[in-house]
């Protein structure tokens, strides 16, 4: 039985995007209208590409922006209670405690990136995006006979890039996001970049 998440609440269906990244990138898909020869594989690449870019996007920024909430909340916190309640024991382990998290969601957004990751996923996406519309409107590298094969060679070239600025990252920033809440997309081996 697959999970569709229509048992949860609509707040957890929209912020968990991380299933349907997962759904998304199974691996290889049932692809009847690319088998029976009723849709272009590379307008289908392009469409795929972008439908993934928009779900990894989406779920950086959530992720981002709930950890920078957070982390936010709890500073503004820490000199109200220091004002309020002065050096009461409890204040002082709630100040502690607020610290710490603090730098736990600090130390957890530069081990995953989720900012990074949102402007790339964001950027990869526009491109995206920007290819498919010439593509449709027969415009600029389109106009011609070889508009398929263009196509499919920018929409690579896109992807490529992406897996080139996460190459050269720091082995100690590559993660392996087993639980699909991270990075793993195409910027990693076995996401769309090796597809």
């Amino acid at each position: 039985m697959t999970d569709t998440g229509q048992d949860l609440p609509r707040f957890w269906r929209r912020w968990r995007v991380g299933r349907q990244l997962e759904r998304l990138d199974q691996w290889p898909s049932n692809l009847k209208n690319l088998k029976n020869g009723t849709e272009n594989p590379t307008v289908y690449r392009a469409n795929w590409s972008i439908k993934w870019h928009t779900l990894a996007y989406r779920q950086a920024t959530r992720w981002y922006n709930g950890l920078k909430f957070v982390q936010i909340t709890a500073a503004a916190a820490i000199p109200l209670l220091t004002g309020v309640a002065g050096s009461a024991q409890w204040s002082r382990i709630l100040i502690a405690s607020l610290g710490g998290l603090i730098v736990i969601l600090e130390g957890i957004q530069q081990l995953k990136k989720y900012g990074q990751n949102a402007v790339l996923w964001g950027q990869g996406k526009e491109a995206l995006k920007r290819e498919y519309y010439l593509y449709q409107a027969w415009a600029g590298p389109y106009s011609g006979n070889r508009r398929d094969e263009i196509l499919a060679d920018r929409i690579e070239q896109i992807i490529g890039n992406e897996v080139g600025k996460w190459a050269e990252r720091p082995p100690e920033q590559k993660n392996d996001h087993a639980d699909g809440s991270g990075d793993g997309g195409p910027t990693d081996v076995d996401g769309p970049a090796g597809a």
